[in-house]
């Protein structure tokens, strides 16, 4: 069975996408991204999923409406693994 990398993207306490990404050599076999609701993730929320064994991931100062982040995030890791080039 492939191991499968999780991501959690969060508005904060999270490593930048570029510090993500570089801890791949190649595309990971499998990749679950976790988008937060309107109005963020509250602490509790990334903490576990922090212990869970989930990365945290921020885009910066960028606060994006749910439907919004999840079509950016998808373009991203297509982009950085994918075949969008």
């Amino acid at each position: 069975m492939a191991q499968v990398s999780h991501v959690m993207f969060a508005e904060r306490d999270g490593q930048l996408f570029e510090s993500f990404c570089k801890g791949f050599s190649e595309a990971p076999p499998a990749l679950v991204a976790l988008v937060g609701p309107e109005g963020g993730w509250d602490d509790f929320e990334i903490e576990m999923a922090r212990e869970a064994g989930w990365s945290i991931v921020t885009l910066g100062g960028r606060i994006m409406r749910a439907e919004t982040a999840a079509i950016a995030i998808v373009a991203l890791l297509e982009h950085r693994f994918g075949d969008l080039a």
